[in-house]
This record gives structure tokens, sequence and C-alpha cells, in this order.
């Protein structure tokens, strides 16, 4: 299990997670081992170390990277993928690190540069102060691109999971998702091109 105050420390969120209730998969309670074996215990009588929020996530069972798997992508908080689609699945072209704009103060820009032509791009981000937690798409191609996505988030000091109704993003185009919810990581799947009068939510 997640230490909740180690998480509420470095989310920096209040409030519970999914304030709408919906189908959740929580964590296993028990991780398997890491690899060289168990850490040796501190001395009898020192102070526990709290676990880093990374940390915290692996023993949780929760791989915190930004990855493909398949044909689906997990983006972590602050961090933004690069795909190119079109084939039989996605291809993961890079992994960026940084904020957007509607996570920062009123009028900053994003820290991210525009996506190129024919790619599409997902970043996850969160806003202490506006508590809130948002997924911005670029679609740099010449036609809507529809997805799917599962929120990963925290409920009552677990990983619960849950799909989130997101809408296809015009060609060219940008397009925000927002949630009230401490967001750790966005899964988006099914990312596909669609003609123009498809543009739907789902």
């Amino acid at each position: 299990m997640i230490r909740p105050l180690v998480l509420a420390a470095a989310l920096a969120f209040a409030g519970p997670a999914f304030a709408q209730d919906a189908p959740l998969k929580t964590a296993p309670a028990a991780a398997p081992p890491l690899a060289g074996g168990p850490a040796p215990a501190p001395p009898a009588g020192a102070p526990k170390k709290p676990p880093t929020l990374v940390q915290a996530l692996i023993a949780a069972g929760f791989d915190p990277h930004t990855k493909l798997t398949g044909d689906t992508v997990q983006v972590m908080s602050g961090q933004r993928a690069i795909l190119a689609v079109g084939g039989a699945k996605p291809v993961l072209e890079a992994v960026e690190t940084g904020h957007v704009d509607i996570a920062l103060p009123d009028g900053a820009p994003d820290t991210y540069k525009a996506v190129a032509p024919g790619k599409v791009a997902f970043a996850v981000d969160g806003s202490a102060a506006k508590k809130q937690s948002f997924l911005k798409i670029w679609n740099g191609l010449p036609h809507a691109v529809s997805y799917e996505a599962e929120l990963t988030a925290i409920r009552g000091g677990k990983l619960a999971k849950r799909k989130a109704q997101v809408c296809a993003v015009p060609g060219g185009g940008t397009n925000y998702e927002t949630w009230s919810d401490p967001i750790i990581a966005v899964t988006l799947s099914k990312v596909v091109e669609v003609a123009d009068d498809k543009i739907t939510c789902k």
C-alpha cells in the first residue's frame, strides 16, 4: 500500500480522487521483490525514512515510466509522449519532460514545442493551485485522431484506475481534458486517425 501522507505531499492535492464513482481496479497489495534482494533493515531504534513517490509506486506494483506496451501508451504526469500513428500500432518516438500552459499560472506558455507534422503528442500535467489534472493533445495529422484513455490516480491510499470520457482531436488542432483528481498517469489506447466527420466523444 502507498503511504497516503507521502502521496499527499508529493501530489499536493486535496480531496478524494474520482469524485464520480466508476468501476476501478486497485493495484496488488504486494509487489514482486526488486532485483538485488531486499534492502538491509535499518538499525534498531533508527527512524524509518519515508519512501519517495517512485519507490511507493513501485512497491504498489506500478511501473512509473512513460512507455509503449503493445498498442497502449502510458504517459506519466509531467511528461509528454510523441507518437507516430498510422501503422499497425503507434510508435513512441520521444518522451519529454515539461508543463502544459493550462497547468501553469495564467498567461504562461507551454514549455513544450509544437508537434511536428505527422505526429501526435499527449502530455499529462497537474496544478496544485487549481486542484486539477490535465491531458493536452497535439494532433499534427491532417485528419482527426480518436483515442481511449484510462486514468491512474490515488484512492484511499491505493492506486485506482478508471476509464475516462475523451473527445477526438481535429486535424492540425489541440485539445484538453481536465479532471479534479490527482492523476499520476494516463494510459492511451486505440490511437487512430479518423474521418473529420467522426469527431465524437466516448
